[in-house]
């Protein structure tokens, strides 16, 4: 009778998110976990208990991943930071990036909650709170249209190798402008 092998919960995990890091949720199935854990498909359902809370469990860790990226302070300027996040995410996470920014297929939208991010953000700036809310929404547009686009050059390779200064200087020479002119224009 051939030995049970054992894996823990976290094992799994971290195998299965290198997996989708690479390949995206849906190579995610019993077969290709097993696969790179070289042992039946037993031991994940024992661990993890089914695919379905596996594919929760990774895109818990891709959006915690991604936030963690988002509230790191770099600058001080919360907006530069955000935008410089998304930015550095993509590119040390490349895969990730363009797995989660580029494919229809992960439940739960991190676009959605970069939006709301930055709509917590603009509640905390009291230069931000007396734009109207329609010119808040164009400026969050405007930002976040630019971070990604930046974001997915990186993730793509069209610029090689750009450290953080380089980010950051791209940032401050287009958004960063187009904040302060809208703070200027429009909160006096």
């Amino acid at each position: 009778m051939p030995k049970k092998v054992l894996f823990s919960k976290e094992f799994i995990l971290n195998k299965s998110f290198e997996l989708f890091k690479e390949k995206g949720i849906d190579a995610i199935s019993a077969r290709n976990v097993a696969k790179i854990l070289d042992a039946s498909s037993a031991p994940i359902y024992r661990a993890i208990g089914s695919m379905d809370i596996l594919k929760k469990e990774l895109i818990k860790r891709a959006k915690d991943l991604f936030m963690e990226y988002l509230i790191k302070k770099r600058t001080g300027i919360k907006f530069l930071d955000i935008g410089m996040g998304i930015s550095i995410f993509a590119r040390e996470e490349k895969q990730l990036f363009l797995q989660i920014f580029t494919k229809d297929n992960i439940e739960g939208s991190l676009i959605d909650e970069f939006l709301n991010l930055l709509h917590e953000e603009i509640k905390k700036d009291e230069r931000l709170v007396r734009i109207d809310k329609e010119k808040q929404e164009e400026l969050l547009i405007s930002c976040w249209v630019f971070a990604h686009g930046l974001s997915t050059l990186i993730a793509t390779g069209f610029f090689k190798d750009p450290n953080d200064e380089f980010i950051e200087k791209v940032l401050r020479n287009a958004p960063a402008k187009l904040f302060y002119e809208y703070i200027d224009k429009y909160s006096k």
